[in-house]
Formats: C-alpha cells, sequence, structure tokens
C-alpha cells in the first residue's frame, strides 16, 4: 500500500483517534540518538512517531508522523534546506514543517507559527519535551497515561529511559 492524499486526510482526521500508548526509548545510532513508535489508531495502521536528535548539533531536533516509510508530517527545528518544488522558501537553522501531498511528497515545507524555539545553545530536555508534545499536538495524537516524556541523552554519556538530566 502506498501513502496517498485521501489516506493522509484520513490519517490526520480526528476520527482516526491517534494515541501514543508506549513511552518513547532513545537509541544511540553513532552520530544520532533516535527514538520511534507506534501510534495507536482507529485504522489500525503501521503509524510510526519517530524523533531525532545529531549529537554534535543538539540544536537540531526532528519530529515526524510516517506511514508506509513515508513522512505524513515532519519537523525540522533549527533545520537547512530549500524547497525543491512549490514555494523556493530557503531554511537556514530555522524551524520548518513538512506537510505530504501526491503533488510534492514530503518535499515542501513551510514555516510554522505553533512551535516553541529550540535555541542554538543550552539546549535542555524541556525544549525537546516542549516541541514534541506541540508537534503531538498539531498532528492529533493524544497522550495517554503510559506517556512519560524521556529527554534524548544529548551529552550524557549514556541512555537514560527516565528522561532525568
Amino acid at each position: 500500500m502506498q501513502l496517498d492524499d485521501r489516506l493522509a486526510a484520513a490519517v490526520m482526521d480526528p476520527a482516526a483517534c491517534l494515541e501514543l500508548r508506549v513511552p518513547l526509548v532513545w537509541k544511540d545510532r553513532n552520530s544520532t540518538l533516535r527514538a520511534e513508535t507506534v501510534v495507536h489508531n482507529s485504522h489500525g495502521l503501521p503509524l510510526i512517531l519517530g524523533a531525532q536528535v545529531i549529537t554534535a548539533k543538539p540544536w537540531k531536533f526532528t519530529l515526524y508522523l510516517s506511514l508506509y516509510n513515508t513522512h505524513i508530517r515532519r519537523l525540522d527545528v533549527n533545520g537547512s534546506h530549500r524547497n525543491k518544488m512549490g514555494v523556493r522558501e530557503l531554511w537556514v537553522e530555522r524551524t520548518h514543517k513538512h506537510r505530504f501531498s501526491d503533488q510534492y511528497g514530503d518535499s515542501e515545507a513551510y514555516t510554522p507559527t505553533d512551535i516553541p524555539e529550540i535555541p542554538l545553545s543550552d539546549v535542555t530536555g524541556e525544549h525537546y519535551r516542549s516541541v514534541f508534545e506541540a508537534f503531538c499536538g498539531e498532528c492529533g495524537i493524544g497522550l495517554t497515561h503510559n506517556y512519560v516524556w524521556a529527554s534524548p541523552p544529548v551529552g550524557m554519556g549514556s541512555l537514560t529511559l527516565d528522561g532525568e538530566e
């Protein structure tokens, strides 16, 4: 099966009842910390909520909601690129969002107004948490009683699951 506008709209519809029911677990993947978890939904689709932090650049934080290895929504905090299609805006260490469409896939981005800022220095677990929860809200993902925030262990030397810094 492949993602298209109709399926993306069904996932983003409140009737999909998206919920995060399990805690995030961060894994060290060389120079990147990653967390992925299943998003429960009324359609029974294999939705994945993912997060990524580049350890050398902790101010660059990426979140995504994907289906069939395609991003339905993606948030790049302090990311840099130029749209290759559509509006050819350029982002240099600026936060931007991607929204899937049949026309552009997830390659066209726009500047959001609803995401908290992450500074380019002195990034804390609270910065990541506020952005993560805002992204979940934008995607309509409910945070159930099983949701427990765990900060990415950037610069901590070892992985933790409790989010304490």
